[in-house]
């Protein structure tokens, strides 16, 4: 089940919700004037091709369909390893529609488990068939990372339309509404 939430009624100064795009409503819970989705996962391997799902249509939805991608690629990888590294307890899918420092339409994923524990991050050896996900997801996004939750570990990243990379710390830091100017960013 996907549940949308309203925007916020006072967003972050420097993230504020991109506009709505003018289009007709899609089927289902999903609004185009929603500046939030959210759903809740089991905690196995097949929730990656439901968090691609998930991702694909709120991005329809927002007419942000260019990031979308990129989204499904790397939420489905953050959600793959919830699955195989978490204790079995559902996952937490949110995505969050959002303008960057620049201005341009952006939007923050994070995904929740209840592992007790970060894992270390392996380098993966030349012929490994895994363990490049995490890697994949530094690549792609304009920012990403791991921080600590009530629940246990949200794992983010943040995309935003027409860049790659290089994005001030205070656009990653939009997902918790911190601004630009917490870090002196120009």
């Amino acid at each position: 089940m996907v549940v949308v939430f309203p925007p916020p009624e006072h967003p972050p100064e420097a993230c504020q919700p991109a506009e709505a795009p003018e289009a007709p409503e899609p089927p289902g819970p999903l609004r185009a004037d929603s500046a939030i989705m959210q759903t809740e996962l089991p905690a196995e391997l097949p929730s990656a091709r439901r968090a691609r799902s998930a991702v694909r249509q709120a991005l329809t939805a927002w007419g942000m369909d260019d990031l979308s991608a990129d989204a499904e690629l790397l939420a489905s990888e953050l959600v793959a390893n919830a699955a195989e590294h978490g204790d079995g307890k559902p996952i937490s899918l949110a995505l969050r529609r959002h303008a960057d420092c620049a201005g341009r339409p952006a939007v923050t994923c994070e995904v929740t488990d209840s592992a007790p524990r970060f894992a270390p991050q392996l380098v993966p050896g030349p012929d490994a068939e895994r363990g490049r996900g995490l890697m994949i997801v530094e690549a792609l996004a304009r920012s990403s990372g791991v921080w600590p939750s009530q629940a246990g570990r949200t794992s983010w990243f943040t995309l935003a339309g027409g860049a790659r990379g290089g994005c001030c710390r205070a656009c990653a830091a939009g997902a918790s509404g911190a601004s630009c100017a917490a870090f002196g960013a120009t």
